[in-house]
């Protein structure tokens, strides 16, 4: 049995240890599974995406966790064909030919149009993921690292009905680093809002019956 497990440097439990003490490796221990972590720092969501599809064309997973990243990231190509992971954390692993798009990049990402705009195209691309996902009968839960769908309540926009795959999606509270933050967690490496072994044991715990649930729902 395999868990699968995808996401950006939380998941891949970045300053806890690595994977071996991220939250993934508890619910999969817990479980008595094998843990295929996919997760990769910095990276965009487009990114999570295509690399969950790219493992889904070469085998069924028995269970899905995604913790989706800002939605403000991107994904960008440089001349040298390679793909570079864009965030507010600035430019330095870009390649020059990318740094002009990049100033321009930090200059729109600041205004309400912009992080509206990209709220909303990630509400619909993550809306598609799971009915993909659900489509090809595989069990999978979502949660949010640290943005949750905010412009949803503040321009009136429908919710979809995620049911029990989905961790509060619109509730900043039930974000993975405001979960935490509320239970007494502090970040081991604050720059990044990355949490201990400590707290991502009490995530798992936190997750561990959603995905007993949803595995018992599937039976």
């Amino acid at each position: 049995m395999k868990l699968y497990v995808n996401g950006d440097s939380h998941s891949a439990g970045y300053d806890a240890g690595g994977v071996d003490f991220s939250y993934g490796r508890h619910i999969a221990d817990a479980l008595g599974w094998d843990l295929v972590c996919d997760a990769v720092p910095a990276c965009s969501n487009q990114s999570i995406i295509r690399r969950n599809a790219d493992y889904l064309e070469r085998t069924t997973p028995d269970f899905v966790i995604i913790g989706w990243s800002t939605w403000d990231r991107e994904t960008w190509w440089g001349e040298d064909r390679k793909p570079y992971h864009v965030t507010s954390s600035g430019f330095d692993t870009l390649p020059a030919d990318l740094h002009d798009r990049y100033k321009k990049w930090v200059i729109d990402s600041s205004t309400d149009y912009f992080q509206q705009q990209k709220e909303s195209l990630m509400h619909e691309i993550i809306w598609a993921t799971h009915n993909r996902l659900k489509n090809q009968n595989i069990p999978h839960l979502f949660f949010n690292c640290y943005s949750h769908f905010f412009y949803t309540d503040a321009y009136n926009k429908p919710k979809y009905p995620w049911g029990d795959n989905y961790v509060g999606p619109y509730n900043q509270n039930m974000t993975y680093y405001y979960w935490l933050e509320q239970h007494g967690y502090k970040p081991s490496n604050p720059k990044y809002y990355h949490y201990g072994a400590d707290a991502h044991k009490a995530w798992a715990d936190f997750l561990l019956p959603k995905v007993q649930n949803l595995l018992t729902n599937k039976e």
